[in-house]
């Protein structure tokens, strides 16, 4: 359900060029949109500064993806992953890179070429892969270099962004592989390629990723939950009242009510003697947060006997135009231009939430990864800040201490397609200022082992 909402136009300067124009109205809004102005005054100074040097280099005969990576590289100030802009698939390479963690690798090629898919990558154009990391950092909004890793992959064969990298895309292309092998792509290779060689990955017979957002499976005396997305049916509807739309019959039809999961899972549980629940959160990309509210009820988690999230939310004009509901009248009035607690302004649509009538009282483990991230992410935070249950893995690729809910948005002057956040999460111990998740016991599995259908997080419960 992605709305996409023309932000106004604030800044009414006539000298300059729509480039220019975009920026420092762009500027205006987040001042009054995003929470950083309110959460850390000097970060935000830099940030507007840097709008000032960025407009001496705009010139109207810019090529408009060349100027949409340079706005990435400005929004990378705010330290925001959900606040981005995106990049036009015009001028694309009939390639894609992914980033598995730590190592780069193609997941598609044009059979034009050979076949390299799965080789983990160590350089292009001569350049190593830890100074392009470094590039990456500076390029794409992130909090982290894994989320600069993951979302940098995703850009990767746009010219505009190699070339931002340093990358010479006027000649051949040149990458080296860890095996000691190379493939050298031409500059002038397009869409028109006859076909792509996939990347050959075994898929593993218990963990492998599932196109649902929940999915269990009984082995033995284990279940194996893979929570793949925040959403069901009652939190669709939810987002449909926020916006005063009608909710989509074949998307609602699609969507499980999680309650109603929970119960089937727990039933099987109780048939085949099950004391043992891996909840598997490494493909989960976030969603609503009260469906992890939810399972920790399930599992027997009193939310009032927690140390919990401070959430807060900039309450400005805009917001309440996207979402008429969602803020108590009087208080969004009173708190209008504020960051203000959530609890305190907005209105509560979770009160008829199902709740699954079943409790789990067994081991329970969890898996995260280098994809758990937003509300999946917050989840996990409350757990481990918590000592709830234990967690295997890697690290994800998000600060607990974070912005986030976030608006899809156009930009009045290039219409660019954005993504801006308007809250700000802070873990329950606020002490911790780790750039990531950490999990409780650290367990990796290679690019090679992934691709051959193994996984070290599962071999470790059997």
């Amino acid at each position: 359900m992605d709305n996409v909402f023309p932000i106004p136009i604030l800044y009414k300067e006539k000298a300059g060029n729509p480039y220019q124009h975009e920026v420092m109205n762009l500027l205006a809004f987040i001042k009054a949109f995003h929470p950083l102005p309110l959460v850390d005054e000097a970060a935000f100074a830099r940030f507007e500064k840097y709008a000032e040097s960025l407009c001496d280099k705009l010139d109207e005969r810019m090529k408009r993806p060349a100027f949409q990576v340079e706005l990435n590289r400005w929004l990378a100030l705010l330290q925001d992953a959900h606040t981005f802009v995106m990049l036009d698939d015009t001028s694309l390479y009939p390639f894609t890179l992914r980033y598995y963690e730590g190592s780069f690798y193609f997941r598609s090629l044009p059979d034009s070429v050979p076949d390299c898919t799965g080789k983990e990558l160590i350089a292009i154009n001569a350049c190593p892969i830890g100074s392009l990391i470094q590039k990456l950092k500076v390029y794409v909004p992130s909090e982290d270099q894994i989320k600069a890793c993951i979302t940098g992959s995703f850009f990767m064969n746009n010219k505009a962004f190699l070339n931002a990298l340093g990358i010479d895309t006027d000649t051949v292309i040149r990458f080296m592989f860890a095996d000691g092998s190379e493939v050298c792509l031409p500059s002038s290779l397009h869409e028109g390629a006859s076909g792509l060689y996939q990347v050959k990955q075994v898929p593993h017979p218990v963990t492998a990723r599932r196109n649902e957002p929940f999915h269990y499976q009984i082995i033995g005396d284990t279940c194996y939950f893979q929570f793949n997305a925040m959403i069901d049916r009652f939190t669709y509807w939810q987002g449909c009242r926020l916006m005063q739309v009608s909710p989509n019959k074949a998307v609602e039809d699609s969507l499980p009510l999680f309650a109603d999961f929970l119960d089937e899972m727990a039933r099987a549980m109780a048939v085949h003697n099950v004391n043992r629940l891996v909840i598997d959160m490494r493909y989960n990309g976030g969603g609503n947060s009260v469906l992890g509210d939810v399972l920790l009820e399930f599992l027997g988690v009193s939310l009032r006997d927690i140390c919990p999230f401070h959430s807060y939310i900039r309450v400005s004009d805009f917001l309440q135009t996207c979402y008429p509901t969602l803020f108590i009248r009087d208080k969004y009035e009173s708190m209008k231009g504020e960051l203000a607690e959530q609890h305190q302004v907005m209105n509560d649509f979770t009160g008829d939430m199902p709740k699954p009538s079943n409790r789990f009282h067994g081991e329970v483990a969890f898996i995260q990864g280098q994809n758990t991230f937003s509300s999946a992410n917050y989840l996990l935070t409350l757990i481990k800040d918590n000592a709830l249950f234990p967690i295997i893995g890697t690290p994800t690729s998000q600060k607990p201490t974070c912005f986030g809910d976030v608006l899809c948005v156009a930009l009045p002057y290039t219409q660019t397609q954005a993504y801006i956040s308007h809250s700000y999460f802070v873990r329950p111990d606020e002490r911790n200022q780790d750039t990531s998740l950490l999990p409780d016991s650290l367990v990796r599995t290679s690019l090679k082992d992934w691709l051959n259908g193994k996984d070290a997080c599962w071999g470790s419960f059997y």
